[in-house]
């Protein structure tokens, strides 16, 4: 018995160390374990959770957008234009050329003078329309953009509803402002694409060079339906600029209303998207003039606006202020109708 418990008291000490520190790293070792699937799963709960952000971010942005490129003048600013929009939103840009063929060449059955100089017409429009694409896709190749191509023929006014018709599966449609100076069977396609596409146009000045600025909008805002749609439409726009400037020409502070500027302003906050409002006057006939003269002060990049137009039968004017917008536009504009 003493020897027994000489041998205790001797090897107790030690091999209760020892066991205590086996204890120790074995307890160790199942906290860690224990912490390891925790962090793990966080981590895991983490991705997915920024995957589905990622996702609804992407759904918020428009990833679809078609360029219709006139082929009876230049088109390098429309398409140096469209390829940095899409660009911008990391989206697919498909490139329409539009071949249009006089009416006699469309009506003439027999060979008449009319209609060889029809057919020659529409030979000089096809290989018109193939230089115009081939330089989207070389401009579309360089961005690094996907693309897409594709060539209409039709007499202008059919050809018109085609392509409004065509719009309406984009997120944006972009169309070169039609020149006074020089007219052109492509001069009837913005009215055609805004009145008649349900979608969003960006008409693009034939004086705009370079790719496009958004740093600095400007929304012309009364209170209307086609106001409000542009400014929603305009909403991936505005969250890339950074000074936003609401006009309300003719405005007036005093009044209060649902539909005021001072509401935008509050409902653009909600969307984190910070504005100050301009609060020019001007006589009914030369509002254009006033929001033109305030984008060049501001040295706005791009206008949002709505489109206005009243029915003639079943086809949409356009009304004063669009139409002054749409002859002098200097500075690419959102419009919706």
């Amino acid at each position: 018995m003493p020897g027994s418990m000489q041998s205790a008291v001797l090897t107790t000490p030690d091999q209760t160390a020892l066991a205590s520190v086996r204890l120790k790293s074995e307890k160790e070792d199942e906290i860690d374990q224990r912490d390891l699937s925790p962090r793990e799963h966080t981590c895991d709960v983490l991705i997915e959770v920024t995957k589905l952000l990622s996702k609804r971010e992407r759904c918020k942005m428009p990833s679809d957008f078609v360029v219709h490129i006139p082929i009876d003048r230049s088109s390098e600013q429309i398409i140096d234009c469209a390829v940095s929009v899409a660009s911008s939103f990391d989206a697919h840009l498909d490139g329409i050329a539009c071949v249009y063929q006089s009416l006699d060449s469309v009506i003439a059955f027999e060979a008449s003078a009319a209609a060889v100089a029809g057919a020659t017409e529409y030979d000089t429009g096809v290989e018109l329309a193939a230089a115009a694409l081939d330089q989207f896709e070389i401009a579309a190749r360089r961005a690094g953009i996907s693309h897409g191509i594709r060539t209409v023929c039709n007499s202008p006014y059919p050809a018109s509803q085609t392509l409004a018709e065509t719009s309406r599966l984009y997120d944006l449609s972009m169309v070169a402002q039609p020149n006074r100076a020089r007219p052109s069977p492509n001069d009837l396609l913005p009215e055609a694409v805004l009145f008649n596409s349900g979608r969003p146009m960006l008409m693009v000045p034939y004086i705009h060079v370079g790719p496009l600025k958004m740093e600095r909008v400007l929304i012309c805002w009364d209170g209307g339906r086609p106001a409000a749609r542009a400014v929603h439409d305009a909403m991936p726009f505005l969250h890339k600029a950074k000074v936003i400037d609401v006009v309300t020409v003719n405005g007036d502070d005093s009044m209060v209303s649902e539909v005021s500027a001072a509401a935008l302003i509050v409902h653009l906050a909600r969307h984190d998207i910070s504005a100050g409002v301009q609060q020019p006057t001007a006589d009914a006939s030369d509002i254009h003039n006033a929001i033109l003269s305030l984008a060049a002060d501001k040295s706005s990049d791009l206008i949002v606006m709505g489109g206005y137009g009243h029915s003639r039968l079943r086809e949409f004017i356009l009304g004063g202020v669009t139409r002054g917008m749409f002859e002098s536009l200097t500075v690419p504009a959102l419009i919706s109708h």
